[in-house]
């Protein structure tokens, strides 16, 4: 009897199966770095509903700032939170850069992010039309000539403390440490 029960069970599956459209596939959790070099490289091999998920450590270099998300709907997420996992942008560029039209699912969660030097948001730019979610994020030491930390944006961001990021515009400089 259990023989049967088990092979209805295989052709209910099966048969449920195809009735999936055809671009269909399940969610992948996909591990920087031990299935892709770089955040970015892991970001890249994602698909739509997928998760990038990011070792404890420190991550410099070329991948591991200015990351985009490329209108993905994706999690990037850190393992075990912002104090363990950081992206060090060394002063050469800036974090996340979000300019494909991406919505409130794609989505960056626990990061800590610093020392980002550019133009427009040292830790996140989000360009019109993007409107991403950031949570439990920490921005330290971020400089952009506008946006200090993060540029003017739509995204949804909660729980982020920023310290020490500053906004220079013409001559002016502002350091701010503060909670959302």
């Amino acid at each position: 009897m259990a023989v049967v029960k088990r092979l209805l069970l295989y052709i209910f599956l099966a048969s449920s199966f195809s009735l999936l459209p055809s671009n269909f596939a399940f969610a992948t959790v996909i591990h920087v770095p031990a299935n892709q070099p770089t955040i970015q490289a892991g970001i890249n091999a994602a698909v739509n509903g997928d998760t990038v998920l990011v070792a404890d450590g420190t991550y410099i270099g070329s991948g591991n700032r200015e990351i985009v998300y490329n209108g993905k709907s994706i999690l990037v997420k850190s393992e075990r939170g912002a104090d363990s996992c950081i992206i060090d942008c060394q002063g050469l560029g800036g974090g996340f850069v979000f300019r494909s039209n991406e919505t409130s699912d794609a989505i960056l969660y626990g990061f800590t992010i610093m020392n980002g030097n550019t133009t427009y948001g040292g830790a996140i730019q989000s360009n019109l039309g993007s409107s991403p979610t950031i949570k439990n994020c920490i921005f330290r030491s971020n400089t952009a000539t506008y946006g200090g930390a993060f540029s003017p944006t739509t995204a949804a961001i909660t729980e982020l403390l920023i310290v020490n990021s500053m906004e220079i515009q013409q001559i002016l400089a502002v350091q701010s440490t503060f909670r959302v």
